[in-house]
Formats: structure tokens, C-alpha cells, sequence
């Protein structure tokens, strides 16, 4: 595995033919909405496990890494919490965000995963 500066370098020097490539195609067949934001590439990139990185969520509320039992969960508002935090925050079969006053179901959560 790749980390740090030197494995974003070496992740964009793995990059860089393929996105000039389709940089290329797309000025020539004049597609210029393919991008639509800014963050966001019209292609997948594989850059092999060497770069891979398993994704580590601690939850906001309870400051403690979700794990199996304890998966991230997101909410209807796009707010991003443990299964643990969510079932703290429940009073009477609802759920208010901690971010936001949007109340909701806790049933309407979803497991998310990195």
C-alpha cells in the first residue's frame, strides 16, 4: 500500500494518461456535459490494490470508530452517525438530527458503507 504524499503522487501519475486520454475524446466528439461537477471524473480509474485504503468512520455524536456492530448509518437528511448514537438519540419512535432540526423515523436510516 501507497500512503501518504508519495501515494496520492504516484496515484496521480497512474492517473494522468487516462484522464488526458479521455480529455481528448471529449473535446474531439464535443461532449463537453459529460462533467457535470466539479469533483467528479466521468470514468472509473483502477489504480490497483497497491492504492487501495480502507476507510475509517468515527462517529460524530459518541467520538467512537463504527465497526460491524456498529456501522455508520445514514440519515434522510444526509447526515452521517453511528447505529449506536442513533439508537441514543431515539425518543418516543423518533429521531431529530444533531445537525439539523429535521426529525425523522430511525427505521428510515440506512447502512452505509466505506
Amino acid at each position: 500500500m501507497v500512503g501518504g504524499k508519495r501515494g496520492s503522487f504516484a496515484s496521480g501519475c497512474m492517473a494522468l494518461p487516462v484522464l488526458m486520454n479521455i480529455k481528448q475524446v471529449i473535446e474531439q466528439r464535443q461532449c463537453s456535459g459529460v462533467w457535470t461537477h466539479k469533483d467528479e471524473l466521468p470514468i472509473e480509474i483502477d489504480l490497483g490494490k497497491k492504492c487501495w485504503y480502507h476507510s475509517v468512520f468515527a462517529c460524530p455524536i459518541l467520538r467512537q470508530q463504527t465497526s460491524e456492530s456498529n456501522p455508520p448509518m445514514k440519515l434522510i437528511c444526509g447526515h452521517v452517525i453511528s447505529r449506536d448514537a442513533l439508537n441514543k438519540l431515539t425518543n418516543a419512535g423518533k429521531l431529530k438530527c444533531p445537525y439539523c432540526p429535521m426529525e425523522q423515523n430511525p427505521s428510515d436510516a440506512k447502512q452505509i458503507f466505506f
